[in-house]
């Protein structure tokens, strides 16, 4: 502990309370003792304490008057309470009242020391995060939680973009937000009142794609039951949101270009066109220069899409933002069930900061979810994480153990090896996909092949 905690320990018996300061001292704790609640609160108006230990049955005020009272002094202060009756009863309703933990006397002091040091490192991580909420100021906006270069920056551009009825282009990996961007550019814009319609790609089938987005007429094909208006129709006056832009098919992409330039769309079917007023925000977890270049994007179409451009850096760009992702989304989850949200342990936050979160801001909320359900208790420990997350740190470990057990090293081989490690773990993650294994490992798909050489995508 770089600072030492302050104990308050509030006990009626004087010689269990004089042992109990006595061994907290000891410890390195800065500890008092006091034999009543009246006391402990005149202590408290006067002095800073973190952590205060009370027991239930006083004379005059018992411990859960007091710790009413403390609390209103002093919010953020933690209070263990100490009953010698062992009753359920009197437990759930101190932790109900707000106590952080618990003990039954008699009690041995390890007990003690060990819900001590847990509920300091739970206090450094609350600390932790207003510091980071605290940078964020004025450039925050609501939903874009982050105080990085890189995500001030967006901030930045969405402020500028919000008001520009020019097409906005989104480029980043997947799972980094980019529908969260978008939501953010349309609500801060002239148009937050008017709808904002989200389409996925990907997930449009090509033979549906002109009638899904420039809808159709009654009878205009099999199936066409009745006139039906299409996603830019939906959207007009508001925003439309292209996810995945480059998921579409080069026809498609030549009608969408129509669109964007005359702002008319003709539904299938019809004999006229219909005048639509649309402010298009597409994204795009692929290059699209790349794909201009291999004749699977139109030119003109990019060059339509991009001048007002954000990129969204990834998660393990990010440094600090993901302890504040963290944090953000144990409080999501426990507002779920009106309970306090749960802490992030010290080897927790440093395992969060070193991994390399492929699958970005998504994985991110994803492993919280899981830690949350697999903690009983107020804190997320190690043994609640993904084993994965550990994986890298262990093989460092290992990687740098070897180099120093060795009297002759072969350096260039074992970095060849390593490489040829994470590669490998990179093909399985993107099943077999080339595209995707060189966007986690960072590299423009020929280093990639390079490197396989002759190897099959297996």
């Amino acid at each position: 502990m770089t600072e030492a905690i302050r104990v308050l320990v509030v006990d009626d018996e004087r010689i269990s309370g004089h042992s109990t300061g006595q061994q907290l001292g000891a410890a390195g704790y800065v500890a008092a003792t006091v034999e009543n609640a009246y006391a402990a609160l005149e202590r408290l108006e006067a002095e800073r304490w973190d952590i205060v230990i009370t027991d239930l049955r006083m004379p005059g005020m018992d411990g859960l008057a007091f710790m009413r009272e403390a609390k209103k002094l002093h919010p953020e202060m933690d209070v263990i309470v100490m009953t010698a009756y062992g009753t359920v009863e009197n437990a759930v309703a101190a932790m109900q009242q707000g106590a952080a933990d618990y003990l039954t006397k008699p009690f041995r002091f390890p007990e003690l020391d060990v819900r001590l040091r847990r509920l300091a490192e739970r206090r450094a991580s609350r600390q932790e995060l207003v510091r980071l909420r605290a940078l964020l100021g004025d450039e925050a906006i609501d939903g874009i939680l982050g105080h990085s270069p890189g995500i001030r920056r967006v901030c930045e551009l969405v402020r500028l973009f919000a008001d520009n009825p020019a097409p906005v282009l989104i480029r980043g990996e997947t799972g980094t937000g980019k529908e969260l961007i978008a939501r953010a550019i349309h609500d801060l814009g002239p148009r937050t009142s008017r709808p904002f319609v989200a389409v996925a790609c990907g997930a449009i089938p090509n033979d549906l794609a002109e009638a899904h987005f420039f809808g159709h007429e009654r009878g205009a094909f099999t199936g066409a039951l009745a006139r039906r208006r299409g996603f830019f129709e939906e959207a007009s006056g508001g925003t439309l949101f292209l996810d995945d832009v480059d998921d579409l098919a080069l026809d498609v992409q030549t009608k969408l270009l129509r669109v964007l330039q005359e702002g008319i769309v003709r539904r299938v079917g019809a004999e006229s066109d219909v005048q639509v007023d649309v402010h298009v925000v597409a994204t795009t977890k692929i290059d699209l220069q790349r794909l201009v270049e291999e004749n699977r994007f139109r030119e003109d179409l990019f060059y339509r899409l991009r001048g007002l451009e954000i990129d969204l850096p990834p998660l393990r760009e990010r440094g600090d933002d993901v302890l504040l992702l963290a944090q953000h989304f144990l409080q999501v989850i426990a507002s779920r069930r009106s309970a306090a949200p749960k802490a992030l342990s010290t080897d927790v936050a440093s395992r969060l900061r070193d991994y390399a979160w492929p699958g970005n801001v998504r994985e991110l909320r994803r492993v919280m979810e899981s830690a949350d359900a697999l903690s009983s208790e107020g804190e997320i420990r190690p043994e609640h994480l993904p084993s994965y997350l550990c994986a890298s740190e262990e093989k460092a470990r290992l990687f740098a153990l070897h180099l120093d057990t060795q009297v002759e090293v072969n350096l260039p081989e074992l970095v060849k090896q390593f490489e040829s490690e994470v590669i490998q773990w990179a093909m399985r993650r993107a099943q077999g996909q080339k595209n995707s294994a060189a966007q986690l490992l960072g590299l423009p798909r020929t280093t990639l092949q390079s490197k396989l050489g002759p190897v099959s995508n297996g």
